[in-house]
């Protein structure tokens, strides 16, 4: 099973991907934590986006959390990062006008 902190590391230099070159776009990985209980998998990140601050907390359960149960490899650690770069543009599109999203995440910058 990858460790919390191996994750951490892993989504803190892929998530961005292209968007590096986006001025005032930042993500930062706060915390991940990988129970050893259960498959199950959580990241909380710290976004910065069109002048807001925003921490957002994904929970994965099943077959989304079993990616981090064995070795991660880099094509896992690749598909993770596209797994929550989807979330976080889906939340952030979704954040106003949806209880569901809007229960990810606090507004920081208030």
């Amino acid at each position: 099973m990858a460790t919390s902190e191996r994750v951490r590391e892993e989504l803190g230099k892929r998530l961005l991907g292209a968007q590096q070159e986006w001025p005032g776009f930042s993500i930062d990985v706060r915390e991940v934590r990988v129970p050893e209980v259960s498959p199950r998998l959580l990241v909380e990140l710290d976004v910065r986006a069109q002048g807001e601050a925003w921490r957002v907390s994904l929970d994965y359960q099943g077959q989304e959390a079993s990616l981090v149960s064995g070795d991660l490899t880099d094509e896992t650690a690749e598909y993770l990062a596209l797994l929550v770069r989807t979330h976080l543009f889906e939340w952030w599109h979704t954040k106003d006008t949806e209880k569901a999203s809007r229960r990810k995440g606090t507004r920081l910058d208030r």
